[in-house]
């Protein structure tokens, strides 16, 4: 099953000036997780210590924010995961 990943162009340099990736996995963290083996420095920009998601990361699959449950939204073949980068400042 192959799951597609877009990264913010910002972090390219961490994946081999990379954007896109094909992915395998049943949920968002599992392809994140799957993405992660061939570029952590990458992950480490979209993934808290802890497991979840850092602030400042928001997950859209096909489209549609995934927000609360954006690591166990289910994926099937096909999916476009779009990372997006949340803006902050004060």
């Amino acid at each position: 099953m192959t799951v597609y990943i877009e990264i913010p162009s910002i972090f390219a340099r961490y994946a081999g000036n990379r954007t896109s990736f094909e992915t395998e996995g049943r949920t968002v963290g599992e392809c994140l997780k799957d993405l992660e083996k061939l570029h952590p420095d990458l992950v480490k920009l979209i993934m808290a210590k802890e497991g979840g998601l850092l602030n400042s990361i928001d997950i859209f699959v096909n489209g549609e924010s995934v927000y609360p449950r954006e690591l166990s939204r289910p994926v099937k073949d096909g999916d476009k995961i779009k990372v997006i980068m949340i803006i902050q400042g004060g």
